[in-house]
């Protein structure tokens, strides 16, 4: 069918013959084909288009500088650290290209650390030893975990009694921290006689130029003397214990920790301990560093021994340097926070209080134990040593009341900084200002971080207590837990208008699972 029959065809309402449907419909099929063959080709020149275009790519013509692509590489070390070993991440950067290759062996930040080197019966001196020289002068870490073949035979062979790691520690290369995790405390006594204990001179590079150790073990030892093994530790200025409980119950019945006081050395400034310890003996521990600068107690699992009455305890433990103190994975069926009713910390600027998840409902709130976490709380700003400059403040997994939150966080007007991660309440927090006499709140606070709330927290009550009290905040942050998120955002973008960085997301549940 030529053009100017198709062109009358168009502009006319004659009814068409069956001869004329025929030859339409193959005019039609003809043309379909020819754009399909052309859509073929299409897509050939733009994949060979595409394909041509990255070799142009900065990486393939070398044009990022290689400090620049450095940096690239530290922040994806960074954000996989919680998910994939460090190592393999630098090994995968490594096997990209020759060129990154190259970048990644002149970095030596990324040499610097070593993780999790299982042993059991054999310790690679020369690999280890060959990664860690990549690293240049900068400050190595170094962490052994030690697995015995047969962990339920009484005298197995420890991995740590092999000649190879003794070695390591006492040639190897100068390291700035140590982690050593075996079965049980018996399994260092080799590795800790082979080094300088107090007031003696080093000998061993590697533990000459400690600065921070760590020690795992998840069996007590049968024999009391077996603890002062640890007087061999080098003096470091950090201390890392993660300790089981003691085999017999009784020993719970004594004030005293089982560790000797002579493990924690005058300078020591941050002390870790993970376990599920009497409060009494970590307070005995805590008052033999008065020179603690940060502090972190992870409650872990287990059975949590709370003292019923802390005789011991009478007298206050003064830390006059403590800056930042951390309690993690606490129960809410324990009153494992009752250890800040011992403490005087003036000095305190940080503190971060992480339930270990199981929250109870909304409508149990006001059980005793929620009333004992605000006593606990508020009894860091009552006395003549009272913390007064508080600066930062982090509750995860808590299940707390408005009103509770209240008092917590109002008796805290020093804050610049808060995170609420998880934790179940709700907006009328915000609300309390307008009631009576209540005490005024954030009236310093620069960040407001509010992660994985419930809908029980209304942005627009949050916007509307900034908006109006003309608070000096820099920045709202926040992750609500609801599906779907509302359409409206007119007080988000008020206060948006008036300085600050808001961020309001909306996630469902399930990701949050």
């Amino acid at each position: 069918m030529d053009q100017p029959r198709l062109t009358h065809l168009l502009n006319s309402r004659t009814v068409l013959d069956p001869l004329e449907i025929k030859s339409i419909r193959h005019e039609v099929h003809v043309r379909t084909q020819a754009i399909s063959r052309l859509q073929l080709e299409l897509q050939k020149l733009e994949s060979e288009r595409a394909a041509w275009q990255s070799l142009l790519s900065p990486l393939r013509r070398n044009s990022i500088p290689p400090k620049i692509l450095g940096e690239i590489f530290g922040f994806v070390l960074l954000a996989t650290e919680r998910t994939k070993p460090r190592r393999s991440q630098v090994n995968l950067l490594c096997l990209v290209c020759k060129a990154w290759r190259d970048v990644a062996l002149a970095i030596p930040s990324l040499w610097a650390q070593l993780d999790e080197i299982v042993v059991r019966n054999h310790f690679d001196v020369a690999k280890v030893g060959s990664w860690l020289s990549r690293a240049g002068n900068t400050g190595k870490m170094l962490s052994i975990v030690g697995q015995h073949l047969y962990p339920k035979v009484p005298n197995s062979l420890c991995p740590f009694a092999s000649s190879a790691v003794q070695e390591f520690l006492s040639r190897g290369p100068g390291l700035n921290s140590l982690s050593l995790k075996c079965k049980s405390l018996q399994c260092f006594t080799e590795l800790l006689k082979s080094t300088p204990s107090h007031g003696e001179p080093p000998f061993a590079r590697s533990f000459d130029s400690l600065h921070s150790i760590t020690l795992g073990f998840s069996q007590w030892p049968s024999s009391p003397d077996a603890c002062h093994l640890l007087d061999h530790l080098p003096p470091v200025t950090s201390l890392t214990l993660d300790l089981p409980e003691p085999d017999e119950m009784e020993e719970y019945d004594s004030q005293e920790s089982p560790l000797p006081r002579s493990i924690f050395p005058a300078n020591l400034t941050k002390l870790c301990i993970r376990s599920t310890w009497p409060i009494a003996w970590i307070l005995k521990i805590v008052d033999d560093c008065i020179n603690l600068e940060g502090l972190v107690l992870e409650y872990g699992l287990g059975m949590h021994h709370v003292d019923e009455e802390m005789q011991t305890s009478s007298s206050k433990i003064i830390l006059p340097k403590l800056r930042s103190l951390k309690l993690r994975e606490i129960s809410v069926h324990q009153q494992t926070t009752r250890i800040l009713r011992y403490l005087v910390v003036p000095s305190l600027k940080a503190l971060e209080i992480v339930y270990e998840g199981d929250q109870e409902p909304l409508d149990e709130l006001s059980l005793p134990k929620m009333k004992e976490l605000c006593a606990d709380m508020l009894s860091l700003v009552s006395g003549s040593n009272a913390v007064t400059d508080l600066q930062y403040l982090r509750l995860e997994n808590l299940p707390i009341a408005s009103v509770s939150l209240y008092r917590i966080l109002s008796a805290f007007p020093s804050l610049r900084h808060l995170t609420l991660d998880y934790v179940e309440s709700d907006s009328a927090l915000f609300r309390y200002s307008d009631i009576g006499d209540e005490p005024p709140l954030f009236l310093e606070l620069e960040v407001l971080e509010m992660l994985n709330v419930p809908p029980s927290f209304d942005p627009d009550d949050i916007c509307i207590f900034f908006n109006e009290q003309n608070r000096s905040l820099k920045r709202l942050f926040m992750t609500i837990v609801l599906v779907p998120s509302p359409g409206e955002k007119w007080h988000a973008e008020m206060l948006s208008r008036s300085g600050t960085d808001v961020s309001i997301s909306y996630i469902p549940p399930w990701y949050c699972v």
